[in-house]
């Protein structure tokens, strides 16, 4: 194998690729990995537009939405050479788990009142408040 490295003065430091049967393995990766990302998001937003009756499966697709937003920080992150992409995957991770926690919280609550975690009755009762 042979190691060919790049630089750009524009990023931070130089990214070393491997040339393998002349194909780079790093581009390779960072193509890979953004794939899944996407996969995931669509997997995310699809499960945001068709499931409207469990309130707990909208926050496992909002968890891997943003999961998939971290994939693309950290896969970018890597590509640049850069740790901006790291620390903005640290506060969403910090947000996601703040916001699966209260929502959960909640949801907690929701059951004890009502022993059921439909989203329905709350639809109602928002529309009953309104008027």
């Amino acid at each position: 194998m042979v190691e060919h490295w790049t630089f750009n003065p524009q990023v931070l430091g130089s990214t070393p690729s491997v040339l393998k049967n002349n194909k780079m393995i790093g581009i390779e990766l960072n193509f890979y990995l953004l794939s899944i990302a996407i996969v995931l998001f669509h997997l995310g937003m699809l499960g945001l537009v068709l499931n409207r009756g469990n309130i707990l499966k909208t926050i496992m697709s909002l968890e891997i939405l943003l999961l998939s937003v971290n994939l693309i920080f950290i896969t970018f992150s890597l590509y640049l050479d850069d740790i901006v992409g790291n620390i903005f995957v640290l506060f969403i991770l910090v947000l996601s788990a703040t916001e699966s926690s209260i929502g959960l919280s909640i949801l907690a609550i929701f059951y004890e009142q009502r022993d059921d975690i439909a989203l329905d009755p709350i639809k109602i009762n928002n529309q009953n408040l309104k008027t």
